[in-house]
């Protein structure tokens, strides 16, 4: 049953949007779809940007492209135009002032037509575009009418700007924003303690929801500016309380899983010279520093949790075989999961390899093992004659039992769900040991951002690569340098190596200019006659994926067209050439993942991003990142800035709740000073008003 409209009753923090005037069920249903349920979530989600809109400018003053300006004037004519098209109108007027007059366009608004008629005066802001005759067109035009309340919104003042909601037109939305201001905002409690708020020259809650939607209305300076370069004290007053609950969110963590039993695996003087000669070559600084983090947290008695995050290349899985043959020699065993069934069984070799002679026991688990050989390796398993299982999600399921379960390892982490990273430590928490755990990433982020991402976990950085990695010599090249980048690598495969080609698509599309696999396999192997070209790509069928890419790892392939479906694949130290096609269509750090394909082996590497046509000038100067510099962290801190951690890192596959306000890479300090202060906060007993969530969106899926 729909509510009935509430007109002027008061609002609260939790009142719903529906039944609130303009808001009907229909409109509601696609709101909150949206993330916006209640008056709470209209006042969190803040604008997207700031209009000045103080002073206005007449209809003489309009150029074709120019700034969006603010008219005054009089409505000297209007129609309503319908379409074939269903729900499509066009509402066409003719604003006048003193200077002359302008053509009016708004697409699918027919409600316009209830006020916007001639002889009404009207306030309009807008960009003017050339139609053989100059016009305010839609979207980017606003009109609001005469009249005192909703156009003191709109008009003579810094304005918000929303991200479009479906079926909230703007002037709605301020309007509700400032009705939720009035009423609702003074219900919110101000959880900050006066002498915290204070050393931190921080406003009130109710100061800086004002400021932030309606800059100039709580007292502050009504500067857009310190909006979009976020130093606006009230916005940073929001940015903090959002920060602040994420991190006594992360301390209760914390705490919860420090109060759990874990087994103590320690090593003794011959242990630690046995572990020394598995190894065929010297471990980095690095290596060791995160060796002596790990074993520090595996004899503490508490479950350990550590982000182990480094480089493509930068020896992340010698680090937790290490740690798991430990494990095993103290009687403990280890459970390795990996995302992808090549991936497994590429880990599976290098233990293998690395186990050789340790008397440490390995065996891998996929959907491929199955009858007797899969009875034979669970009951192995069961009975504690498995010290270390490497598998996929397999791992996962019912019948797979550990005797003794000492220590996990997630690799790529990012691409499990929560549940299925909590399933193997929580079933093996039923015997009363919690066992270690232990997540690799090759996504590095820098310090302020795995502060909150990862807050709850202990982060250990491998910033060297070991010695054996060639660099990778990088270049962009536009789309007149195609014939250069081909004859490069048919040059490479002449002499013994082998190449990757990576193109977006699977198949070509109608609506995106790119290259695809199903058509540019072709292509490669007409401008490479002799050579063997094969395909890979997500639609295969997985026998038919990991075949492909067996035959190229035994060279029985010279090139391989494909996705980015072998952004993590297995290692192929011949791989010597990666080109990039329609490179503009990639996030950097993806690029950079994909780069790291190449270089594994002795001969010297290229890489080569290739940029479509219709590439932006803006497009080839972020891929010139990637010629500049093979530092990976330094690539993933500026596709972090172009595109914002959520896009970049996908933070809905983070375990922890969506940040709404704070941007942890430009809020940095802002982090530190939050758990620091969460810390204060614990130790007085006054996390309370924090761990009821205010700000962040969602409750922890975990």
């Amino acid at each position: 049953m729909p509510r009935p409209a509430r007109g002027r009753e008061p609002v609260g923090p939790g009142t719903a949007l529906v039944g609130l005037p303009g808001i009907g069920p229909a409109r509601a249903r696609a709101l909150a779809d949206a993330g916006l349920a209640t008056v709470l979530d209209l006042l969190l989600e803040l604008p997207a940007r700031h209009e000045d809109r103080a002073r206005f400018a007449r209809v003489a003053d309009l150029v074709a492209g120019g700034p969006p300006l603010t008219l005054f004037g009089t409505i000297t004519a209007a129609r309503l135009v319908r379409t074939r098209r269903r729900g499509f109108s066009i509402y066409e007027a003719t604003l006048e002032d003193e200077s002359g007059s302008v053509g009016l366009v708004f697409y699918s608004q027919p409600w316009l037509a209830r006020w916007l008629t001639p002889g009404a005066r009207a306030f309009v802001h807008g960009r003017a575009v050339e139609k053989r005759q100059l016009v305010l067109e839609s979207p980017h035009v606003e009109a609001e009418p005469e009249e005192p309340g909703d156009a003191a919104l709109s008009v003579g003042r810094v304005v918000p700007i929303y991200r479009p909601q479906p079926g909230l037109p703007p002037r709605l939305r301020r309007r509700l924003v400032a009705r939720a201001l009035e009423e609702a905002a003074p219900k919110l409690p101000d959880r900050l303690r006066p002498r915290d708020a204070d050393g931190l020259g921080l406003p009130s809650l109710l100061d800086a929801l004002r400021e932030a939607h309606f800059p100039g209305s709580a007292g502050g300076p009504g500067d857009p500016s310190l909006f979009r370069d976020r130093s606006s004290r009230h916005l940073r007053r929001l940015a903090f309380e959002e920060l602040l609950e994420l991190q006594v969110a992360l301390a209760r963590r914390r705490r919860e899983r420090a109060a759990r039993p874990a087994p103590r695996i320690e090593a003794d003087s011959a242990t630690r010279r046995s572990l020394a000669a598995m190894l065929p070559f010297p471990l980095t600084a690095a290596q060791k520093q995160a060796i002596r983090e790990i074993g520090a947290d595996l004899r503490s008695g508490h479950p350990m949790a550590r982000l182990l995050q480094g480089d493509v290349g930068s020896g992340k899985t010698i680090v937790a075989v290490l740690s798991a043959v430990l494990a095993a020699r103290r009687g403990f065993q280890t459970a390795f999961m990996a995302p992808t069934t090549i991936l497994a069984e590429q880990h599976a070799e290098t233990v293998h390899r690395l186990l050789a002679g340790t008397g440490v026991t390995a065996a891998l688990l996929t959907a491929r093992v199955t009858g007797r050989p899969r009875a034979a390796l669970l009951e192995a398993l069961a009975e504690g004659e498995i010290g270390l299982l490497v598998g996929t999600h397999a791992l996962l399921e019912k019948p797979v039992a550990f005797r003794r379960l000492g220590l996990v390892v997630v690799d790529e982490q990012h691409r499990f769900g929560v549940a299925q990273r909590a399933a193997l430590p929580a079933r093996a928490s039923a015997r009363h040991e919690h066992p270690h755990v232990l997540v690799l990433s090759a996504t590095p982020i820098p310090r302020s951002l795995a502060l909150a991402l990862h807050g709850d976990l202990d982060v250990s950085t491998l910033d060297e690569k070991p010695p054996g990695r060639t660099p990778v010599v990088t270049s962009v090249l536009d789309e007149d340098g195609r014939e250069e980048a081909y004859r490069r690598l048919a040059a490479d495969v002449g002499a013994g190596g082998r190449a990757y080609v990576v193109v977006p698509l699977v198949e070509e599309s109608e609506t995106i200019e790119a290259r695809s696999v199903a058509s540019w396999t072709e292509e490669v192997a007409r401008r490479l006659p002799g050579r063997r070209v094969g395909a890979l790509h997500g639609k295969m069928r997985a026998e038919a994926r990991e075949t492909a890419m067996r035959r190229f790892a035994a060279g029985e392939i010279d090139v391989l067209v494909a996705t980015t479906v072998v952004e993590v694949g297995i290692d192929v130290p011949e791989a010597s050439f990666l080109l990039v096609e329609n490179a503009e269509r990639f996030g950097l750090a993806q690029l950079h993942q994909l780069r790291g394909r190449v270089g594994r082996g002795s001969r010297a590497s290229t890489c080569i991003l290739l940029s479509g046509s219709g590439a932006s000038p803006d497009a080839l100067a972020r891929l010139t990142v990637l010629a500049r510099t093979d530092d990976g962290f330094a690539v993933a801190e500026e596709d972090l800035r172009r595109r914002g951690p959520g896009e970049a890192l996908g933070t809905r596959q983070s375990g922890l709740p969506d940040l709404r306000i704070a941007d942890p890479l430009a809020d940095g300090d802002l982090l530190g000073e939050a758990k620091e202060l969460a810390v204060r906060l614990a130790a007085d007993g006054a996390t309370a008003p924090f761990e009821e969530r205010l700000i962040l969106r969602s409750s922890e899926r975990s």
